[in-house]
């Protein structure tokens, strides 16, 4: 009887846990949503909503899309919303919704309030990925739905294969939560750009105390999600004096961050384990480098990775963004120093020196 009840607790938790809630009405009944476009337009607050068009006679025969789009304007993302959905006959339903752009200007101006939004709504969920438009959501919008049936999806694909090959950063609402809860740390979001015919990965873009900083440039993308442990196959390419240019792809990566503290001063510590495959280089077919070629590439990797890597934080820390949670390494080392520099600690970031070691395993094919 014990073992009954407490299999029913445990039942009754998990139904109140997960957020694919039973929505009212059966599933054809309902506009199920997909991706949630947020932007300002004349000091409004814009929702757009991309919802999944269900089977229909008229999809069958290939005269409906699959994806369809409303939109709702007010003073905040929830009346947004709420105005979209008196233009809809069905109920929105969110437990499939995969992701949330915002666009830059909305980004800029208020983006902590679109975060409170992700981490309190009832609409939301852990693994919903947020992202930034380069511009206005409009052109994200556009240019995805001329790609793909389900617009929402691409994206959505998009971002997670960017992140597996150093391009952006899938950030999930739990990545969120896990920045927005700490004072000294800062958030970051992928950055996506558009022209007429596709949707493109446009760097990583950090925030300071949730104002937009800065977007980092391809290069220091890399270096970013090598040092957060994101990275699970990247290109990249190395120039030596004696072989030329050398194309390898990271086939794995594992950085270990510390800070230490010598001399009253603070070091940002990163130590880096690479693995990487030869895939190009511009010696003759037929002809098998050496241990002494070898080394010379091995080493040119460690140095542009290492250089990527320092080059990263210290762009991060000179505009008093913190994405690598400095602050919490800082307090395992000396707790009474992390006190002392806790209330301004953005402040202090520029005075942080950074020490970056690489060791990179060339793999013999």
């Amino acid at each position: 009887m014990k073992i009954f009840k407490a299999l029913s607790v445990l039942l009754i938790i998990c139904l109140a846990l997960t957020s694919c809630t039973r929505a009212p009405g059966k599933i054809n009944e309902l506009t199920v949503v997909q991706a949630l476009f947020i932007d300002s337009k004349e000091g409004k607050t814009k929702a757009e909503i991309q919802y999944l068009r269900l089977a229909s006679s008229e999809d069958k025969k290939g005269g409906a899309d699959k994806a369809g789009l409303v939109y709702g304007r007010g003073k905040s993302i929830s009346r947004a919303i709420s105005d979209a959905s008196r233009r809809i006959s069905d109920e929105f339903f969110f437990g499939q919704n995969k992701i949330v752009v915002f666009g830059m200007s909305y980004a800029k101006s208020s983006i902590d309030k679109g975060i409170e939004y992700l981490l309190k709504s009832k609409a939301s969920r852990p693994d919903v990925i947020a992202a930034i438009s380069e511009s206005d959501t409009e052109d994200i919008i556009k240019s995805s739905a001329n790609s793909t049936e389900i617009p929402a999806e691409s994206i959505y694909k998009l971002l997670r294969l960017g992140e597996k090959n150093g391009q952006c950063a899938a950030v999930t609402v739990c990545d969120l939560l896990n920045l927005y809860n700490d004072e000294t740390s800062d958030i970051y979001l992928s950055v996506l750009k558009a022209d007429k015919k596709q949707v493109m990965c446009g760097g990583i873009a950090v925030f300071s105390n949730e104002k937009y900083a800065k977007t980092l440039n391809e290069g220091e993308t890399l270096g970013f999600l090598l040092l957060k442990n994101r990275v699970k196959n990247a290109q990249t390419e190395i120039n030596t004096a004696s072989l030329g240019a050398v194309s390898l792809k990271i086939t794995g990566a594992r950085a270990k961050k510390s800070v230490e503290v010598k001399n009253g001063r603070i070091y940002f510590c990163a130590d880096l384990k690479l693995k990487c495959e030869i895939n190009e280089t511009q010696l003759p077919i037929g002809k098998r480098l050496s241990e002494d070629e070898y080394a010379i590439i091995r080493e040119a990797c460690e140095e542009k990775i290492k250089a990527l890597c320092f080059g990263t934080v210290n762009e991060c820390f000179n505009n008093e963004s913190d994405p690598f949670m400095t602050a919490r390494y800082l307090c395992k080392e000396d707790a009474a120093l992390y006190n002392s520099l806790k209330s301004s600690w953005r402040e202090n970031l520029k005075n942080i020196d950074v020490k970056v070691e690489v060791e990179a395993e060339i793999i013999k094919l």
